[in-house]
């Protein structure tokens, strides 16, 4: 369900790498290199199309990604242009490419020797290379997003959505011949090419089979034919020479992208959330201007000590399942970034263990392991092997996920910021926002103190008071208490290894080698702050009772050190992220919803607060959800796509609560 094929493939007397699926090459045996730029760039009209464009991005998708080849030729044909033309509007290159079978790393080091002028290119990548998970995984490459879909096409093509109709400039139509490989050029692939391609976007390809010319026709594009690379006599390319009106599948999920004149964007909140959501916008070129209640940042939900990072696997929903497993590779991506920035944070790569410590919890790592994960992401492991990994002796079995991580919280949010800050992010601090009001193209923020403050664009990520404003107070949002314990170490727990979790969990001695953090307590519609006694003494009785272990006794919360953090929940445990949905608007449109989809009826598009965004609900998983989720809004709100496939975004979607019920003919209030 969840894992990849890897290619098998050895090179050939000319050193081409060869296919053995589908016994044919992967590019030209004469020069990969330059059939790739006479074939793709020059098919496409790129350079005079950049030239010219009045966009801030342009995006290529491709099908088949191979060895990546496209891929770092027109990175670096970018970069050239972006270095000969620094005034032009177009400053970012998106690439989307769908890839059914990758090729193993090492032999993509292999592969790549032979073009020593991509090293750079080649080395980033290997150096972020993650095993391949169904789905899509991004990548960035400064002024280059590089969006993996892998998995077949057929699967993963129409996952890009309704919100990408009419988005996609260009298409490298790549792959294995169409003798080779027919399932791939096929009718419903040109019929998604069209769908997706902007008025006036391109194709090329190297062949120029009779079906592909036909089929292409038939979808709606202008074919043409141009000579051939080498020794092949043509190829085609080709235009969508229409404009098509947009006609989504689910119009009551669609994403509304922002109207951005001074890209002057508001974040109301001071955690990890907004941490990653100005980032990923700073790194656009927005004006991030950050307002938080509290006199510093992360004093909420992100400033525990120490914090558990990794994947939530045990969930019914495969839909939650393959949001954390993407937002974790994502995760490792940022904080490896973060890490090279030399933002100083305690942190350890350790891994992180899960006991099955009872009946229920033995269950649920018995279906994780049925998913048959990649060794890297999640072992499944006998009494011995795990209490080998913990450094602690357990008696149970339970699974080991090598690539997880503790951090410090606080630590790591506010010296982020203070680099944030370096590269514009305007941060202030006590200041409670109390109302929002929209004024034409200008949203209006008042404070405690009856002061105003003007922005174009506002992301919501203030935790559990999201709901504090007219907008939003109908999402079901809700807060969760949660008192994390500080204990001392002792001479057994300075043995454990690795992030301990069971029915809580424990994590290994700090820097410092002075204490640990256990909990966390969890008290459903409690915003309360205040220590609690019968919490503490819970999350020491807990571990004692699920782990009955001798050294569990040296686990000690009598000191009553602790910190009480409220996070902010949703009843299906998974995050809310997107526009601000105008509640009393969709019910009025959708009060009739079950009966106009059975009568296939027109249905209109989702109503939403106009430049009013969210992101919450982040639950106990901020740490490893927040940088997807900040990534995914600045992608929306720059009308860029998105690194989430459809249906994971339906999941996440802000209104899903009250359209599950309209969907199935109950009315809401």
């Amino acid at each position: 369900m969840f894992t990849i094929t890897s290619a098998k493939v050895h090179l050939n007397q000319q050193n081409t790498p060869v296919s053995e699926q589908f016994d044919d090459v992967y590019f030209s045996n004469q020069n990969g290199l330059a059939e790739s730029e006479y074939i793709f760039q020059q098919g496409n009209q790129l350079w005079n199309r950049w030239i010219t464009s009045q966009e801030k991005h342009f995006v290529i998708a491709e099908t088949g990604f191979g060895t990546g080849l496209n891929f770092f030729s027109v990175t670096a044909l970018f970069r050239l242009f972006r270095q000969q033309y620094p005034t032009s509007h177009l400053k970012r290159l998106f690439f989307i490419s769908f890839e059914k079978y990758p090729i193993p790393k090492i032999q993509l080091q292999q592969i790549h020797r032979l073009y020593p002028q991509l090293s750079e290119l080649s080395q980033q990548l290997q150096h972020y290379w993650l095993e391949p998970i169904q789905g899509c995984q991004r990548f960035h490459f400064a002024e280059t997003t590089l969006d993996l879909w892998f998995g077949d096409i057929a699967d993963n093509l129409s996952q890009l959505g309704d919100y990408m109709q009419n988005r996609i400039d260009a298409w490298f139509l790549d792959g294995f011949s169409p003798s080779k490989n027919p399932q791939m050029w096929n009718d419903e692939l040109y019929q998604w090419m069209f769908y997706y391609s902007k008025p006036q976007g391109t194709f090329s390809t190297y062949t120029a089979a009779s079906a592909v010319r036909k089929g292409l026709l038939h979808a709606g594009f202008e074919v043409y034919k141009r000579k051939g690379y080498g020794k092949k006599r043509e190829c085609l390319w080709g235009l969508k020479n229409a404009i098509q009106q947009p006609n989504a599948k689910y119009p009551w999920y669609l994403n509304q992208v922002a109207s951005l004149c001074t890209e002057d964007i508001a974040i109301i909140g001071g955690g990890i959330a907004s941490l990653f959501t100005a980032l990923s916008l700073l790194k656009r070129g927005a004006k991030v201007t950050l307002y938080c209640e509290d006199e510093q940042l992360a004093l909420n939900a992100s400033g525990n000590k120490q914090g558990a990072f990794y994947p939530q696997l045990s969930d019914d929903n495969n839909s939650n399942i393959r949001f954390y497993i993407h937002a974790f590779f994502y995760g490792l991506q940022r904080l490896q970034w973060v890490i090279e920035q030399g933002i100083e944070f305690e942190h350890e790569f350790c891994g992180v263990a899960i006991c099955a410590y009872n009946q229920k919890s033995a269950v649920k790592l018995a279906k994780i392991s049925s998913y048959q994960w990649p060794n890297s992401l999640f072992q499944s492991l006998h009494t011995e092997q795990l209490s080998e990994k913990v450094g602690l002796p357990l008696n149970c079995t339970g699974g080991f996920i090598p690539q997880g991580a503790w951090l410090a919280p606080r630590q790591f949010v506010q010296n982020t910021f203070a680099y944030l800050q370096q590269l514009g992010l305007e941060i202030k601090t006590s200041q409670k926002i109390t109302a929002l009001h929209q004024q034409n193209t200008q949203w209006i923020l008042t404070n405690a103190q009856n002061q105003t403050f003007h922005h174009q664009v506002v992301v919501l990520a203030n935790g559990y008071k999201i709901t504090n404003f007219t907008q939003t107070e109908k999402l079901p949002l809700y807060p969760v208490r949660g008192q994390v314990s500080q204990i001392p170490t002792s001479e057994n727990l300075l043995k454990l290894k690795s992030v301990l979790c069971y029915d809580g969990y424990l994590t290994p001695v700090d820097q410092a080698k002075q204490s640990h953090c256990i909990g966390a307590s969890h008290v459903r519609d409690n915003a309360n702050r205040d220590f609690s006694h019968e919490e503490q003494l819970e999350n020491q009785q807990k571990i004692q009772r699920n782990l009955t272990a001798l050294w569990t006794k040296d686990v000690d919360t009598s000191n009553n050190q602790a910190r009480v953090g409220v996070r902010c929940a949703v009843r299906d445990r998974v995050p809310v992220v997107g526009n601000v949905p105008n509640f009393a608007q969709q019910c009025v449109d959708y009060q009739n919803i079950f009966n106009l989809r059975r009568r296939k009826q027109a249905i209109p598009n989702a109503a939403q607060w106009d430049n009013l965004y969210l992101i919450g609900a982040l639950g106990s998983r901020g740490l490893t959800s927040a940088a997807l989720l900040g990534e995914t809004l600045a992608s929306l709100i720059y009308a860029e796509p998105l690194p989430l496939s459809e249906d994971i975004l339906h999941n996440l979607s802000p209104n899903r609560s009250w359209m599950r019920k309209l969907l199935k003919g109950t009315t809401i209030k």
